[in-house]
C-alpha cells in the first residue's frame, strides 16, 4: 500500500504539491526563526559571560553578596589548589579562567604631576600573559581595540574608547590607580595606557578597564589571590546543562571545605554559580522558552488549518476515486487511514525538504551572522553587534514534528467528511 500511495503522490502533483509546499514553508520557517532566537540568546548568554559572570562562577559568598563595592579582603588564595580542585572536580569540558574585579580611582596627571581629571572606574585583571589563556579570545581584545596595542609589559593597561573620550587620554599616558588593598590598606600604582577598546556596552566603554592578572596581584597586595573563578563551557552547549555543572561542583563542594587550600582564610565561604542564578538571567530564560513553545503551537495550528482546507478540497476532487475504493469493499475507517498514512508520506517530504532550506538559512546565520550593531548601540543591552544563529537538534525536532504533526491532523480532520456520504453519493462522483 505504501509503494502505491507514493507512486499516487508523486505522479498526481494535485494532491501532494499544496500540502508539500505548506509542510516545506512551515518548516522552513520554524528552523529559521528558531535557530535565529536561540543564536541571539545564546549570543546574549556567551558575550555576558565573558564580560562579566562566566556560564559557572566560583568565589566567596560574602564577594558575591557585595560584589557592587568589590570587597578585596574576600578574595580566594590558594590560586594553584583551587585550580587544581576545579578541575579535578567540575565538567571535564569546562575552562576556569582566574580573574580579579577591582574598583578604583583614576587620576591623569598633567605635565606638571597634578591632577588633570580623575573619575571612578571598574576594572579586570584577566590572564593575558599565561600560555594557553583564551581570556583574549573570549573578550575579543584584539578586535576590540579602536586604537593602540595590547597589554605586553609591566604596568600595562587598556581602557574603554569613552573613557579615554572622557578623560582626554592619548596612547602612552600615565595613569595612576588608587584602591582598596587586599588587607584593607590603600593601593597606589602607576599604569601605562596603550589601547583604546570599544567593549559594544555603553557601560563598560565608559568606566572599564582591563589589566594583566599579575598587575592587579601585585597592585592590590594580593599575591597568589583572585576574587573568582569563571568557568567556561564550549559553544555548543545550551544553557540547559549550566545547572547540572553546577549542581555536580555543588555536591563536591563540602569535600573541599572539609579540606580546604592552604591559602584560604579560615572564613572563606565560596559557593558556585551559573549564569541563570546571575543578572536575572533565569528569568529571560524562561521568558525565552514560554515565547519560543507559544511560536511553535502557533505555527502547529496554522498549518493544521491550511491543511485541513487543502485537505478538504483534496476530498472533493477524490470523491470519485473513495466511492470507487469503498464499493471495491475498502471500509470508511480503512480508507481514513490511507489518507492519514498519505499524509504522513507528505509530511515527511515536505519536512525533509523544509529542514535542509531552513538548516541552510541557518548555518549562514551561524556563519555571517547579521551585524545590528546600530540597533544596539545605546541599548546597554549585552549582546553582540553581529547577531548569528545557531544550529541544533531542538530547532530541528520543534520544527519538523509539528510539521508532520500538523500534515496528519489536518488530513483526518478532512477525512471526517468522507463519513458524511453516503457509498452510492461518493460514486456517483466517478460517473459525472
Amino acid at each position: 500500500m505504501i509503494r502505491w500511495l507514493m507512486t499516487g503522490i508523486l505522479r498526481d502533483k494535485t494532491r501532494s504539491l499544496f500540502p508539500f509546499l505548506t509542510v516545506g514553508a512551515g518548516v522552513a520557517l520554524m528552523i529559521a526563526l528558531l535557530g535565529f532566537m536561540d543564536g541571539v540568546f545564546m549570543g546574549m548568554i556567551d558575550i555576558t559571560a565573558n564580560l562579566d559572570t562566566g556560564h559557572l562562577r566560583f568565589l566567596n559568598k560574602s564577594f558575591y553578596e557585595e560584589e557592587h563595592l568589590a570587597p578585596m579582603d574576600w578574595a580566594l588564595g590558594g590560586r594553584k589548589e583551587t585550580r587544581e580542585w576545579l578541575e579535578k572536580n567540575g565538567p571535564p569540558e569546562v575552562q576556569w579562567a582566574p580573574r580579579i574585579r577591582w574598583t578604583a580611582i583614576m587620576d591623569v596627571p598633567d605635565e606638571k604631576g597634578e591632577t588633570r581629571n580623575q573619575t571612578p572606574v571598574v576594572g579586570m585583571g584577566i590572564d593575558i600573559a599565561s600560555p594557553g589563556s583564551q581570556e583574549l579570545q573570549r573578550l575579543k581584545l584584539k578586535e576590540s581595540l579602536v586604537r593602540g596595542r595590547l597589554p605586553g609589559a609591566k604596568n600595562e593597561m587598556l581602557v574603554g574608547h569613552l573613557l579615554a573620550e572622557t578623560l582626554k587620554l592619548n596612547l602612552g599616558d600615565s595613569v595612576t590607580l588608587i584602591g582598596q588593598s587586599f588587607d584593607g590598606g590603600m593601593a597606589a600604582d602607576n599604569y601605562a595606557v596603550v589601547g583604546f577598546v570599544r567593549f559594544g556596552v555603553f557601560a563598560m566603554d565608559k568606566k572599564m578597564a582591563v589589566v594583566n592578572l599579575d598587575d592587579a596581584q601585585r597592585t592590590f597586595y594580593m599575591e597568589n589571590m583572585v576574587t573568582e573563578w569563571a568557568g567556561y563551557f564550549p559553544s555548543r552547549v545550551s544553557f540547559a546543562e549550566f545547572e547540572k555543572a553546577r549542581e555536580l561542583v555543588q555536591s563536591r563542594l563540602p569535600g573541599l571545605l572539609g579540606n580546604p587550600p592552604a591559602g584560604w582564610a579560615k572564613d572563606d565561604n565560596p559557593v558556585i554559580l551559573s549564569i541563570l542564578d546571575q543578572r536575572n538571567i533565569r528569568e529571560i530564560a524562561k521568558t525565552f522558552d514560554r515565547i519560543r513553545k507559544i511560536i511553535v503551537w502557533i505555527f502547529l495550528i496554522l498549518m493544521v488549518l491550511v491543511l485541513w482546507n487543502a485537505g478538504l478540497l483534496n476530498g472533493i476532487h477524490r470523491y470519485g476515486e473513495m466511492g470507487l475504493r469503498l464499493a471495491l469493499g475498502e471500509t470508511h475507517a480503512l480508507l481514513a487511514f490511507s489518507l492519514a498514512v498519505e499524509a504522513f508520506m507528505i509530511g515527511v517530504l515536505g519536512s525533509a525538504a523544509g529542514s535542509l532550506l531552513g538548516g541552510a538559512a541557518v548555518y549562514y546565520l551561524q556563519e555571517v551572522g547579521v551585524n545590528m550593531g546600530d540597533a544596539f548601540a545605546q541599548s546597554g543591552v549585552i549582546i553582540n553587534d553581529v547577531v548569528r544563529g545557531r544550529l541544533s537538534g531542538a530547532g530541528f525536532l520543534y520544527g519538523i514534528v509539528p510539521g508532520m504533526t500538523a500534515s496528519v491532523v489536518g488530513s483526518l480532520v478532512a477525512a471526517t467528511s468522507i463519513f458524511n456520504r453516503s457509498e452510492a453519493n461518493l460514486f456517483r462522483e466517478l460517473e459525472t
